[in-house]
């Protein structure tokens, strides 16, 4: 077992990247520690017959059932609940699910495993079968620490294992006997390690009632294995509490560690992912406006000595009535095809790029942290029964996500179908060529038969020149400023396209660097002495 330095490990967990877990966790323990009773915990797969045991148990005692206490061949224990049996606190939790998907089964995993962590004693139980698919939970659980003596076996509903014990008890013995030495065998358990084989409801005498005499199952405790098991109970003694309780805590603060940090880096695997998704943003913004700016001072440079050239064709001898209206719109359509086409080229680029992107799986939780960030609901859970670390590991998303909502730019993240219904709609906008050409041919022609009509009076001198130069600055400016919508939406919908990355790009690569230096400390922590396991001294 790895012994941790628990201050160490209160200390860190102070520190974790946005908020503190020390104070709940501290709670939890404090609760625990200042039962004056010993806590002993049955845990174990659904439908092993941990409720049924502990109805027994109650009532051989003397004890009223509680209400919460339900027996039946469904999965009804679903919270940890503690009654008093004797001189103890008895703690039934909900059945192991190991590879259960839906949320609930997960959940009643995580809070018999949080139970565990708080208890002096721990009694598995199993059916006839022994473990199958829970046996890596229950080994993991077995080689946390604890004192000998303090971990506990039952094989429970035993008349279901094959042999009728009221028709051959020699057999029934046998085949109890076996599975004993099957099960110190799984497990690798010495001597010291109590089993029982019990029947509690033999024959389902009393089914799911629990309005219940002691003599419901007198006929049956010759054999039924309940009074091994109740003198167990009897003879545990608070005297051995001090060491049980230190024991505990080195169980319960390891596995505060050892969740918290599966944890960590569960989310150190997602943000990584969300970061990589927000700088890859980053650098296409910067790629897309780089080739745009590019675009631009190419359509703008082929404008100088073009409106120039445009007035000296059409003011020649040669040139017909119509011919200044027809040249500059022939010449303008031609300048407008040809930048329009890399234009699009672009936004078709743009289009192409962000749906191969979106349809990575990187970008649905990249997609689906810009939508929690932009909701006003905080999602915040509050752990059931005792909560330990599986309890408590929850809440390190929500403090992550409160941490980005906190620093977040003034300007809230758009997300969502805003943003993308204003980039789609600018990428797909079709440049009216003859609606933007027009109206600046029309005014180009307009000036040169003016210039024209006054070449009979303007001097062919520096008088003339001027005058030519200041209307091709003026229609070249008036050509600069049709073009320059189109650029501005082409660059508008770039923006559109990469804002939640950009937005979130430093603030990702932050968290991810935090976490990481989380999880190298808690790794740290790990780095203690080691010793026997199940040896310590009570």
């Amino acid at each position: 077992m790895t012994m941790v330095d628990i201050d160490a490990v209160r200390n860190w967990l102070g520190r974790l990247p946005g908020g503190s877990l020390v104070g709940q966790y501290v709670d939890d323990w404090d609760a625990f520690e200042k039962l004056n009773s010993p806590v002993v915990t049955l845990f174990g797969s659904y439908d092993t017959g941990k409720s049924s045991l502990l109805r027994r148990l109650l009532v051989d005692s003397g004890g009223d059932v509680p209400d919460w206490l339900t027996i039946s061949a469904r999965h009804e224990t679903f919270e940890v609940n503690e009654v008093a049996v004797g001189g103890c606190i008895i703690r039934d939790t909900p059945g192991f699910a190991v590879g259960a998907s839906d949320i609930r089964a997960r959940n009643n995993s995580r809070r018999a495993m949080a139970a565990v962590g708080l208890t002096d004693v721990g009694i598995a139980v199993l059916t006839p079968q022994l473990a199958t698919a829970e046996r890596d939970v229950l080994q993991k659980l077995f080689t946390q620490g604890w004192p000998v003596g303090t971990m506990w076996f039952v094989i429970s509903r035993f008349d279901e294992a094959g042999v009728d014990p009221e028709y051959d008890l020699v057999e029934y013995r046998e085949l109890s006997d076996r599975k004993v030495r099957e099960l110190r065998s799984l497990f690798e358990l010495d001597d010291r390690t109590p089993v029982f084989v019990v029947s509690q409801d033999p024959f389902q005498t009393a089914g799911p009632d629990t309005d219940l005499s002691r003599d419901t199952w007198d006929d049956f405790r010759g054999w039924d294995g309940m009074r091994d098991l109740a003198n167990a109970f009897e003879a545990v003694s608070p005297s051995a509490l001090p060491g049980w309780r230190q024991a505990a805590g080195q169980r319960y603060w390891t596995a505060v560690l050892d969740e918290t940090l599966t944890e960590l880096r569960r989310q150190l695997a997602d943000y990584t992912a969300r970061a990589e998704v927000a700088a890859s943003g980053v650098a296409r913004r910067g790629v897309w406006e780089s080739e745009l700016d590019t675009l631009d001072r190419a359509a703008q440079a082929s404008l100088d000595g073009l409106v120039e050239e445009v007035m000296r064709r059409s003011g020649e001898p040669n040139s017909g009535a119509d011919a200044p209206q027809a040249e500059i719109q022939r010449t303008l359509d031609e300048w407008f095809t040809k930048h329009e086409v890399r234009l699009q080229r672009l936004q078709q680029s743009i289009r192409k790029t962000k749906e191969r992107e979106r349809a990575r799986p990187s970008w649905a939780g990249f997609a689906s942290l810009v939508s929690t960030l932009g909701s006003e609901k905080d999602g915040s859970t509050t752990p059931a029964g005792p909560g330990g670390a599986a309890e408590h590991v929850e809440t390190v998303g929500t403090m992550l996500i409160g941490m980005l909502k906190a620093a977040n730019t003034p300007r809230p993240i758009l997300g969502g179908k805003a943003v993308a219904a204003k980039a789609a709609g600018d990428l797909g906008r079709h440049i009216g060529i003859a609606e933007a050409a027009l109206p600046l041919a029309v005014y180009l022609a307009k000036v040169v038969d003016e210039q024209g009509a006054d070449r009979a009076r303007l001097n062919q001198g520096k008088a003339a020149a001027e005058q030519r130069q200041h209307v091709v600055t003026e229609c070249t400016q008036r050509a600069r400023d049709t073009w320059r919508p189109f650029v501005d939406d082409v660059r508008e919908a770039i923006v559109a396209e990469t804002r939640d990355q950009v937005d979130l790009d430093a603030i990702l690569r932050q968290l991810v660097e935090q976490l990481r230096e989380a999880v190298a400390e808690g790794e740290g922590l790990f780095q203690a002495g080691v010793v026997p396991l199940l040896k310590t001294e009570a």
